[in-house]
């Protein structure tokens, strides 16, 4: 028997999340060698990943919206990478590297116990040469296919004729993948781009943006007056940002609704004001989920296209790590306060 240490979640927030109020560390154990595992593997957890939408799960299930709940007293799960110690599945043998939507625990069944339709079949991940594996958390993983969805689907006929793209949010591994991805694809478009902290703005030069500006200590309508009109909006955060940028938008501009973090813990401050701006400018305003709705026809292919540019260094990683299931609940906090610098990403073991 081992320790299977796991991070459960235990008390619904009414707006920001309280790692010491909402989540508890409990200790089990495991029995590596005989664990039921009904046809699925059991893995070792490397790595968790901690991202902005996972507020929206912490809430009671009756309250319905995009995403599955987490129930009260389950391990937190979200997407991850792990080892196989152990399988009976025929696809996956003992040592295989993968990823999935794995439980915040040292080990764990999968399938498992938690259904819900975000945990979608596990995956053999390829090991890049001097690359981590928990680059499928970010570049790699949901926060790069939600990049690639919706710039390969909704933007791609735009981006030859296109001037300028503003990008909310640009520091996280959303934001940097898009603006890494249109200087790939268009690399005449003039990029803006939003974050909260000068170190946050130093990301966003290296990664290729042409006006970075930190939105806490400049008046972002006033920056996009100056630089715009706006071509294309992605839109990471909602509110105020949201109001400045239809206020500034191009006619006929696009508007991709990717996130709204303003608005994920009910902050009365975060409302739109200048929505009407969308019929007096003609803008086109599509809202997606990553994986769902027509917009993932493109998925399939996001793997091919973008090895080859993460390899070319084309695409490229920022992480900020945190270390054990310890400091999990911080990592979930973290991304809602920017108190991250990079992709969050839990390590639960070494690889």
């Amino acid at each position: 028997m081992v320790r299977n240490r796991s991070l459960r979640y235990v008390s619904h927030p009414e707006k920001g999340i309280e790692p010491a109020v909402h989540f508890k560390l409990v200790d089990d154990e495991i029995d590596l060698d005989n664990a039921p595992l009904n046809g699925g593997v059991l893995l070792k957890t490397l790595y968790v990943s901690s991202d902005p939408y996972i507020r929206y799960r912490m809430r009671d299930p009756e309250v319905q919206t995009f995403c599955p709940p987490i129930q009260l007293g389950d391990p937190v799960d979200n997407g991850g990478a792990g080892q196989v110690v152990r399988s009976e599945d025929p696809n996956f043998k003992p040592g295989d590297y993968v990823a999935g939507y794995l439980e915040f625990a040292e080990y764990s069944v999968y399938p498992g116990r938690i259904k819900h339709f975000y945990k979608r079949p596990l995956r053999k991940v390829q090991k890049l040469p001097n690359v981590p594996l928990s680059i499928y958390l970010g570049t790699l993983g949901m926060p790069g296919t939600t990049s690639y969805q919706g710039i390969k689907y909704f933007a791609s006929g735009r981006l030859k004729t296109a001037k300028t793209i503003f990008v909310s949010g640009g520091a996280g591994p959303v934001g940097t993948f898009v603006i890494e991805y249109i200087k790939v694809l268009a690399p005449h478009i003039k990029v803006i781009a939003s974050a909260g902290s000068p170190e946050k703005i130093k990301i966003l030069k290296d990664v290729g943006a042409d006006v970075a500006f930190n939105y806490r200590t400049e008046d972002t309508a006033k920056v996009l007056e100056t630089h715009g009109p706006i071509d294309i909006y992605w839109d990471n955060v909602a509110g105020s940002t949201l109001d400045a940028a239809v206020k500034n938008s191009s006619t006929g501009g696009l508007i991709i609704a990717c996130g709204a973090i303003s608005q994920t813990s009910h902050d009365a401050n975060s409302v739109v004001r200048n929505f009407d701006e969308v019929f007096k400018r003609s803008l086109t305003v599509h809202g997606f989920v990553v994986f769902q709705g027509e917009s993932a026809v493109v998925v399939p292919k996001f793997h091919e296209e973008i090895i080859p540019l993460v390899a070319q260094g084309k695409i490229t990683s920022r992480e900020h790590r945190y270390h054990g299931l310890e400091e999990a609940g911080k990592a979930l906090a973290d991304v809602h306060s920017g108190g991250n610098t990079g992709k969050a990403v839990i390590v639960v073991a070494e690889e």
